[in-house]
């Protein structure tokens, strides 16, 4: 399935997709029976769900009042509002992403014009995650709660995945991260005795027990999906696949 999204402003407009395949359809009501409409991004006239080859998907554009936007350009657009509203933005493609070295894949959603962090500085960032590899659930969404994320690079204080997507960016920048399920070494310890700490987490909206390294999810159902994705024998690696987009807000202490 590919994502097509249409970009508009507030007010109502016609927006038509087209393809190479000659799929056709008009917002905010879709036609064609391979397509649906969701309402529930806000800022986002209509997002549009086709079948059809990659490489068409690829090449599709939607055209607006406002002109044309690429599908990339689409998906950059999703991942800001999404950060901003707590929804789950579309899925990015592989070709979307940059692979580092470490086998961290990066998309650089908007290039910060602020400073970029070096080791020993404390961060401020917003982050939302979901488990991208099984079932898409959202583990959490700092923004939703005007709630950031504080730590300080190169304390362990979090993930691998985390800390290496952070130290790459700019201030003001918003990243997608995926942290492949192949990689334990980037994400959250498999084995409980390392995931976790004696200490109970007094922080977290839900009181239990603190993980050893964050970010953690603030909420119990968000804890709960992840915990399940790490902890289930029965899936295959790829199923323990973590999205992150990460909005660095400021660097503390730096003019």
């Amino acid at each position: 399935m590919s994502s097509l999204l249409c970009l508009a402003s507030l007010k109502p407009q016609q927006c038509t997709l087209k393809s190479a395949l000659g799929f056709r359809a008009s917002c905010p009501v879709v036609s064609a029976r391979s397509a649906k409409v969701y309402r529930s991004l806000p800022m986002l006239h209509a997002v549009a769900t086709a079948s059809m080859e990659s490489e068409v998907a690829s090449t599709t554009r939607c055209e607006c009042t406002s002109g044309f936007i690429t599908r990339r350009e689409g998906l950059m657009g999703g991942i800001v509002t999404a950060l901003a509203s707590g929804v789950v933005a579309a899925p990015a493609h592989a070709d979307d992403f940059v692979t580092t070295a470490s086998g961290l894949k990066v998309l650089e959603a908007k290039k910060g014009d602020g400073e970029t962090p070096k080791k020993g500085d404390t961060v401020v960032v917003h982050w939302s995650a979901y488990t991208s590899g099984y079932q898409g659930k959202r583990v959490d969404n700092t923004s939703v709660r005007d709630e950031p994320f504080v730590f300080t690079i190169g304390n362990n204080e979090v993930i691998a995945g985390f800390e290496e997507a952070v130290l790459g960016m700019n201030v003001g920048g918003l990243r997608r991260i995926e942290i492949p399920g192949e990689l334990p070494e980037l994400s959250y310890p498999r084995d409980r005795k390392e995931r976790f700490t004696d200490l109970l987490s007094e922080k977290q909206s839900v009181v239990g027990i603190k993980y050893r390294y964050g970010p953690q999810p603030s909420e119990f159902g968000g804890q709960r999906a992840l915990d399940f994705v790490l902890d289930n024998p029965t899936l295959q690696p790829f199923n323990r696949n973590l999205v992150f987009d990460i909005r660095l807000l400021n660097i503390r202490g730096r003019k």
